[in-house]
């Protein structure tokens, strides 16, 4: 995973997310915790590096400040 090679490189950490599509190929940027990332993953990997850093939402444009805030959590925790 590319967490493990960018380590100690990793400073800061933009989250956004990314539905595929259904062949694999191409797809569109969604709302986080809507696509196809594996944030349970994401997060132990940002663990086994050391990474306690901050995280900042990128796009999610469509969601209130407070649902935002949920999801992040939610990605924060493991979830």
């Amino acid at each position: 995973m590319w967490i493990r090679q960018l380590d100690k490189l990793i400073v800061k950490c933009h989250v956004k997310d990314f539905k595929l599509n259904e062949d694999g190929h191409g797809g569109s940027f969604v709302n986080i915790r809507e696509g196809s990332v594996d944030w349970p993953l994401v997060r132990q990997e940002l663990d086994k590096i050391g990474y306690n850093g901050w995280m900042t939402i990128e796009g999610s444009g469509g969601l209130s400040l407070e649902e935002k805030s949920k999801r992040l959590d939610l990605i924060h925790a493991g979830k």
